[in-house]
């Protein structure tokens, strides 16, 4: 939905707000009642709590000399880090495609619809 479309004109400010900010406003409250945003944001603590995992492998590792001592840290805490951070990656991406096609689904809806519109307003004028 654009500005004009809800009766905004883009040269002057409503109530102090330019047409810029209240754009911004209205993307942002859209962006925060999709549903696909509580998914995103499990993906991306995933991905940080295996970040985390990861530096905290490597600051254990450092302090021990003998490699012995560190393939029990390397095994346990890097491959599981790594894990978290590729399975958070990958569900990540498998969201912002599925995402995706929904809104362009979505989208062609729309064009359907006006196409449906315009052919019936058509149809009637063309009868009358």
């Amino acid at each position: 939905m654009t500005t004009s479309e809800i009766g905004v004109s883009a040269q002057a400010p409503v109530g102090g707000i330019d047409s810029e900010t209240l754009r911004r406003a209205i993307a942002l409250a859209r962006a925060w009642r999709d549903p696909a945003l509580p998914g995103f944001a499990f993906l991306l603590l995933l991905a940080v709590t295996g970040s985390v995992v990861l530096v905290i492998t490597v600051v254990a590792t450092t302090g021990t000399p003998y490699v012995a001592l560190q393939l029990p840290y390397v095994i346990s805490g890097g491959f599981g880090g790594v894990a978290l951070v590729a399975i958070g990656a990958l569900l990540a991406a498998v969201q912002a495609e599925r995402h995706d096609r929904v809104a362009a689904i979505e989208q062609t809806r729309e064009v359907v619809d006006e196409v449906c519109a315009l052919t019936g307003a058509a149809l009637r004028r063309y009868r009358d």
